[in-house]
């Protein structure tokens, strides 16, 4: 075989070297489902979007519960259809039926692949599932956490593990059009969930 050459073995080089970085920069992915949890118990709200890195989504919807819990947690998750990157940011919107305000907030998370990098040695995904808990209250506060939950341990929870990434930061209020949700308020009210706003 024919040797390359030289201007052929340094565009092979650039290539490799090229590929390699390219490799590098490629952000580490994690299989993890998210848990949106809502309240405190009295305090429902309905959470029209939830984005993460301003690009990808998760449904929420009616949220009542689970806010005022530590770890916080709910009945509802989201799997997500395949790993992804740890988030860096979170925009949110909802709507608390109590106070009848809507809440914003475009929120930086901190640096945590090498959090993650740990809970994934320590938690491995062949054992736990691992959750991202978005929380979102009607007072307009928000919560961040990291859980991971053993698959095989039965009702022994002591192996489970959880941490907060962001324990408190509060949503600016926004505009939007309460009548919107005036049935679900109403019967939130009928059902004495919430007292009437009005």
């Amino acid at each position: 075989m024919p040797s390359l050459s030289r201007l052929a073995r340094a565009v092979l080089l650039l290539a490799l070297a090229w590929g390699l970085t390219a490799c590098e920069s490629e952000p580490q992915r994690y299989e993890f489902s998210v848990q949106p949890v809502g309240g405190p118990r009295g305090w429902p709200v309905w959470v029209e979007e939830l984005t993460f890195d301003d690009s990808w989504g998760s449904p929420a919807g009616n949220l009542n519960a689970g806010f005022e819990k530590r770890p916080p947690r709910s009945g509802a998750i989201v799997t997500l259809p395949r790993a992804m990157p740890a988030p860096t940011s979170v925009q949110a919107r909802w709507f608390s039926y109590r106070t009848q305000t809507f809440y914003e907030i475009d929120l930086a998370l901190p640096e945590t692949d090498d959090l993650l990098r740990q809970w994934y040695r320590e938690y491995p995904a062949s054992r736990y599932l691992h959750y991202l808990v978005a929380g979102f209250s009607g007072k307009g506060e928000v919560i961040v956490w990291w859980r991971a939950w053993c698959r095989d341990c039965g009702n022994d929870r002591s192996q489970d593990f959880h941490a907060p990434i962001i324990e408190s930061a509060f949503a600016q209020e926004a505009e939007g059009e309460p009548v919107r949700y005036e049935n679900r308020t109403q019967e939130y009210i009928d059902e004495g969930v919430i007292p009437s706003p009005w």
